[in-house]
């Protein structure tokens, strides 16, 4: 009975203090392969998406090598990607120092990210299918495939 009494309150404080928080999503919820979907621009709210003219897609795969750090590649309709590291911070921040890739004339639509994606600020994961990646003046949006 004594054990019960001890068990109990144990118990108690390890149920309540064990509550996810949904607001800070770590980095392995990046991981996957993700296609842009959308751009945004911050400062207009206008937005585009990919000419149904455009053959291809800018295609991002991440995959993190800890809670905090990884690697991302992929493609863009006429380029390839990375490897490239990324790092996540508090508060969703996002930090992408470097972009390596092809060198084949940019289509509009691959502009778009290869123009932006240096400048990520911050990202967010809507529902766990679209990821927002936000730049200094744009915002890059992404679906989970």
């Amino acid at each position: 009975m004594k054990r019960l009494l001890f068990l109990m309150p144990a118990l108690c404080l390890i149920f309540f203090s064990c509550k996810k928080d949904k607001s800070n999503v770590n980095c392995t919820t990046l991981d996957g392969t993700w296609k842009m979907v959308l751009v945004k621009d911050n400062s207009t709210n206008t937005t585009m998406t990919k000419p149904a003219s455009l053959f291809g897609d800018v295609i991002v795969t991440f995959v993190s090598s800890d809670i905090s750090n990884g690697i991302f590649n992929g493609n863009t309709p006429t380029n390839d990607l990375g490897p490239d590291n990324y790092t996540l911070g508090f508060n969703r921040t996002m930090f992408i120092p470097s972009l390596k890739m092809t060198k084949v004339a940019e289509t509009f639509w691959g502009l778009q990210f290869v123009s932006n994606i240096r400048d990520a600020q911050q990202y967010h994961l809507d529902s766990g299918e679209l990821l927002n990646i936000i730049t200094t003046s744009k915002t890059l949006t992404f679906r989970k495939l």
